[in-house]
């Protein structure tokens, strides 16, 4: 009974995740159909920024409720969390691709340190390795002991690099709406890193 139990919730779990992507994919398709310029190739490179940003945010702020998520899921938070880590990344590697091809220039994977304003503009070059590094440090993490966790915070760094990069240059963050919702969704992710540094704090005093 116990076992069917658990079979069913995974399955509940599994539904749950299926609809989540499916809202994702309309969203990300009216919010382009709303500004449709450009050609497949150019819907393609706002998608993938659009949907690789909600991915690294879900999976960044999901490690404050592993508890719930599990019990909604059925199933292991860190395969969740991968599973988000790993497409996040995957989609955030398909935007500069798209817009390389686009413009046939493979700099936009070079960050830009002429300013700080240039840097900031094109956020996005160093978050895309900075989420390489803590992905990587994620999958190595049984020989990185408790070293990992640090660098795995770059998760953050590149979440709110993302974030401004965003806000300064994003096709479909030109409105004042989506401009505050991304503001809101990089300033609940801070909160959640700070969350859970108390949260370890308290529990090293505790032993």
């Amino acid at each position: 009974m116990a076992s069917s139990n658990r079979e069913a919730k995974r399955r509940r779990g599994l539904l749950y995740l299926i609809l989540a992507g499916i809202v994702s994919l309309i969203v990300v398709g009216i919010l382009i159909a709303l500004r449709p310029f450009g050609g497949p190739l150019d819907w393609g490179i706002r998608a993938t920024a659009l949907l690789g940003y909600l991915a690294i945010f879900v999976a960044v702020v999901s490690s404050a409720y592993m508890r719930e998520l599990f019990q909604l899921l059925g199933r292991p938070f860190i395969r969740v969390h991968h599973i988000l880590s790993v497409t996040g990344l995957i989609l955030v590697t398909l935007h500069p691709l798209a817009v390389a091809l686009r413009s046939s220039r493979l700099s936009v994977f070079i960050p830009d340190v002429s300013s700080w304003d240039a840097f900031l503009r094109l956020g996005g070059r160093p978050a895309w390795y900075l989420l390489g590094i803590a992905v990587l440090a994620a999958v190595l993490r049984t020989r990185f002991k408790q070293s990992w966790r640090t660098v795995h915070y770059m998760n953050y760094v590149a979440l709110l690099l993302a974030t401004v990069h965003a806000i300064l240059i994003g096709t479909d963050f030109i409105s004042p709406v989506m401009k505050v919702l991304a503001a809101a969704m990089a300033l609940f992710a801070v909160g959640v890193f700070v969350r859970k540094r108390l949260r370890r704090r308290r529990l090293k005093r505790r032993k």
